[in-house]
């Protein structure tokens, strides 16, 4: 059966004409519908059976992850190649997303949510700033005067 031509051919078409058959691709809908129903359901619910595997199933691979060298290299290269691929193929419209996304924000809006969540490392950059220039100017004036004197 497995290498007559015929016989092949023959499963094949009976296989389609069931599978095309409107009763079976109502009843594959709704197999499907069931599943997707009792995944979603399953992955909402904290203590299922599905979040456990998942989440035990996550944290095992960070821990290998976190002691495996070979395979944080391997998933390095992964990353960088998938990074790589999505950059060349899609750079026009990564830039149109963030170009697009960054004319709406308001200038305002935006300055002070920076300032919020930066404004302490901007206030010592800013003292920084300062103290380097101070030294920069009496450094600079100190050669200056030198020079008058020599």
């Amino acid at each position: 059966l497995q290498h007559d031509p015929d016989t092949i051919e023959r499963a094949e078409r009976i296989k389609h004409q069931v599978v095309s058959h409107p009763d079976v691709q109502k009843f594959i809908g709704q197999a499907w519908s069931t599943v997707k129903s009792l995944i979603l359901d399953a992955a909402a619910d904290p203590s299922s059976a599905l979040r456990i595997r998942v989440r035990d199933g996550l944290l095992s691979f960070g821990e290998r992850l976190n002691t495996d060298p070979e395979l944080h290299a391997k998933i390095d290269g992964w990353l960088a190649d998938a990074a790589g691929y999505v950059v060349r193929h899609y750079r026009r419209e990564i830039t149109t997303l963030i170009t697009d996304t960054v004319s709406r924000w308001d200038a305002e809006e935006t300055s002070r949510k920076v300032e919020l969540q930066v404004g302490r490392d901007l206030q010592f950059i800013r003292i920084n700033g300062t103290v380097v220039g101070s030294l920069a100017g009496v450094a600079i004036y100190a050669v200056g005067q030198l020079l008058v004197i020599l």
